[in-house]
């Protein structure tokens, strides 16, 4: 019982349309039919040209993540198998909004907030990938999918080095591996569109050059 309550505890704190509610309050427009569809902080900008709302959708995402933990702690006690319950039923109340006929983000903000209370050094490996990546390629895409393959693996390596936390619980080091591959994983789901996008405008862009050398 515990587990469930944890579940549905994160998913109706992650499940707080933080995008769309402050979209329509900005501009009337639906961001789930404008820009990318996608009702996270990035599309709040590009939808709104607003930094500001940008950046404040981005904190309050993470927030949720971060709350949801902090509640299922309070309620529930240092037990990091309900603590995780709780992180991935956040990211699935982001990603699958029942406020929004369970449309949503892909999970980054709210994962985010998930792993910055069970292991901020995790979190900074994340981010830290993500910038070279992003550097590199200079698109999103492919930094947000660089950093979920390549972080968990990191982590893998050597997971206990990566155990430095916020709340005073014990985490075997393999659950905190196979904990943050599963978050990963979420968000992955929520890239195949991008992904199938970006490898198809690079394959137009390959036979249009072809086609012109020849």
């Amino acid at each position: 019982m515990p587990f469930v309550l944890c579940l549905m505890l994160g998913y109706l704190v992650g499940s707080f349309p933080t995008a769309y509610i402050l979209v329509r309050w900005k501009t009337r427009a639906d961001i789930r039919t404008s820009g990318s569809g996608n009702v996270g902080a990035m599309n709040t900008f590009e939808v709104t040209r607003s930094k500001i709302l940008g950046a404040f959708v981005l904190v309050i995402d993470m927030v949720k993540g971060m709350l949801a933990m902090f509640l299922s702690y309070e309620l529930f006690g240092n037990s990091f198998d309900l603590l995780a319950v709780s992180g991935i039923g956040a990211v699935l109340g982001h990603n699958y909004s029942p406020w929004i006929k369970f449309k949503g983000g892909r999970g980054l903000a709210t994962a985010a907030g998930v792993i910055v209370v069970i292991s901020w050094s995790a979190l900074l490996l994340w981010g830290s990938v993500w910038i070279i990546v992003h550097q590199l390629s200079r698109n999103i895409h492919i930094a947000n999918v660089a950093a979920l393959f390549v972080a968990p693996i990191i982590i893998w390596i050597q997971p206990g080095f990566w155990l430095v936390h916020f709340l005073p619980v014990e985490i075997p080091p393999v659950e905190l591996a196979v904990f943050f591959s599963f978050l990963c994983f979420l968000i992955l789901i929520r890239h195949i569109g991008p992904i199938i996008q970006l490898w198809q405008s690079s394959h137009k862009s390959i036979s249009h050059n072809d086609s012109g050398v020849s």
